[in-house]
This record gives C-alpha cells, structure tokens and sequence, in this order.
C-alpha cells in the first residue's frame, strides 16, 4: 500500500510522530499495538523497517512515531528528508501486540521505555474509548524529562480518566531506575493481590524487557500472559547451528492462490517464495517481528531462531517463514484469503 504524509509533529528534541494517509482513500484494517513495515528505497536497495502505529484504530490517521537514532540510516534519512506530501511504501499493519478479545474489567499493567510508548499509547487510546471498566498500569522510563514523549497527552488522559489510566514516570538522571526489586515493588504496590492473573506488555529495548520478564516469572506469572514487542528490529544472519535443511517441496496459500513451490537447500521458507516471485509478506527477517507469521496446515516447519511465537502458538502450528525450514515434503501454509 501507499501511504501519504499528511503532517509531521515534533514530540522531544529526537522523535517525531508521522501522520499517514492511504493513497487508495481505503480504511487500513489493524488492531492497536500493531506496527507497519515501510519498505525504502535507499542508495538503489530495498530496505524494510517497521515501526509501531501509536494511532488507535478509531482514528482518521494513521500515525508513526520515530525516534531518529544517531547510526540509523533510515531514521536519519526519514526525519531529515521527509515532509508533508511525500509518498511512501509500505506492507499491511501486522504483529501480536495487541489486545485480548475480551476487555470487560480486564487490569493491563505496561512496561514501556523511550519510544516503546508508541504501540502502548495506540492501547490505552483504545481502551479508554471502549472499556470503561478497564483499568490501565503504565511504568514508564525515559533519561531526562525532555525525552518523555506523549507527555502531555499522557498527562491529560490521566487527568480525564483517574479511576483508569495511571501512568508511573521513572527518570534515569532523577535517581529513578527500573530494576528487578522496583519492578516487583512497583507490581504489588498496584496490584496487592491477583498479580499473576493479568496481562503484562512490555515494550523496549532487548536487555530491558528481558529483566521485566524474568522478575515477573519469578513473582510467579505465567509466560503466556508476559506479551512483548521489539520497537528497534536487527535485521541479522539466521544461524542454523550448522543444521543442513534438505530440499523440500511447499505448497502455500496466500491471497486465495495456491503456489508450489521446490525450497533449495539450506533456504527458509521465505526465501523460497521471494525466488520464484512471491512475495510473502515480512520485515525483520530475524524471527523478531511476527510478520511473516503463519499457520502450518500439514507437514513440518522448523523454527530456527523464534524471539516471538508463543508456545502455545508453536504447538497451533504457527511458524515463522524468515526462519522456518521445511523438513517434510508435504509441507502446506496457509495464509488465509
């Protein structure tokens, strides 16, 4: 799809929220917390990032919100050049942060840090304007105060609504740190009883979700009930521990077309489709992002690298092409119509 910069908002000195169009004039179907995929042309080579919508689905735009990162070429080059009237590329809203079905008196505690707000922000719009049973936790980390974004909004959300949406700010250059200890502190001081019955988000940075996550399995919630989102994708090599994946043959179902299609030695499923020139969707290309997700019908797919399926979702039969092999060759994905 193409989608049209309508206006660009300065939210702190490093981070802009892009205001999109669709070019068509169609409505772009997506849940809240999901993200899109921009694909560049830069210097003469595709280039895919994604980036979390921090719009809600209840509004006319779509927006992105950007931190410009001092090495990202793509961040540099978006917050440098870009400006209202471009035109840009983009695959379909995907991902699986997203809300439960059911938000009927459902508590949501948040971790989020610097711009991993953006697929948070998209959440809280969403529930505040749908459940009004619902009640929000956000724990918030940002350097300085000037880095905070949505601030102000954040603020006068928390002012509409008191009973629902309360927002924790923890600054770095203010002594105030998440660790291990304040993230239990800080769960049971909202939470004193029932803690391991809700739904926890976190959203930031690798080593900082990994901490939040292995202290709230340690206070005893259960994986599935831990959702995180990576808001900067590696796009990385795919190690297969020295495995060799033997040819197989695919059959794949994607937009009401079926496609046989013969997968080379040592290719993933992806890379199979993308030779014979079909282009299943994907970003990161690291097994990281979800993308590229869907349900294996028959046969088997092995997953080597997996930073996002749940269990549960494995044994569903949900893989991942960018880093799925076939092993059998009666191997049928199903993209749906």
């Amino acid at each position: 799809m193409q989608l049209k910069v309508e206006h660009i908002k300065q939210e702190t000195p490093d981070t802009r929220t892009f205001y999109l169009s669709n070019v068509s004039g169609n409505k772009v179907n997506y849940k809240a917390g999901q993200f899109i995929t921009l694909v560049v042309n830069h210097h003469g080579e595709e280039i895919r990032r994604s980036y979390s919508l921090s719009s809600s689905p209840d509004e006319e735009l779509l927006s992105i919100t950007i931190k410009r990162i001092p090495n990202g070429e793509i961040t540099r080059y978006l917050h440098t050049y870009s400006k209202p009237g471009d035109v840009w590329n983009a695959v379909e809203p995907a991902g699986r942060f997203v809300l439960p079905d059911n938000l009927q008196g459902k508590t949501l505690f948040y971790f989020a840090a610097g711009s991993g707000i953006s697929p948070v922000y998209a959440h809280i719009k969403y529930v505040l304007n749908h459940q009004p049973s619902s009640r929000i936790i956000v724990v918030y980390s940002n350097l300085t105060q000037q880095s905070v974004i949505f601030k102000n909004e954040l603020n006068e959300l928390s002012e509409r609504y008191p009973s629902q949406l309360t927002v924790v700010n923890l600054i770095s250059d203010e002594g105030k740190r998440l660790n291990n200890l304040v993230v239990e502190k800080l769960v049971k001081q909202y939470l004193p009883q029932g803690f391991t019955e809700i739904d926890y988000y976190l959203c930031g940075p690798f080593a900082y979700m990994r901490m939040v996550r292995l202290t709230l399995l340690y206070m005893g919630v259960d994986a599935e009930k831990i959702h995180k989102e990576n808001y900067v994708l590696e796009t990385v090599p795919v190690s297969t521990s020295g495995i060799t994946f033997a040819p197989q043959k695919l059959r794949i179902n994607f937009q009401g077309k079926l496609h046989d299609l013969q997968q080379g030695e040592n290719q993933t499923v992806l890379q199979a489709a993308l030779q014979n020139n079909l282009h299943l969707p994907y970003s990161c290309g690291a097994g990281v992002c979800a993308a590229c997700a869907v349900k294996c019908t028959r046969g088997k797919v092995t997953v080597v690298k997996n930073e996002v399926l749940t269990d549960a979702e494995l044994s569903q039969g949900w893989i991942l092409t960018c880093t799925g092999y076939a092993v059998t060759d009666d191997v049928e994905l199903d993209f749906g119509s």
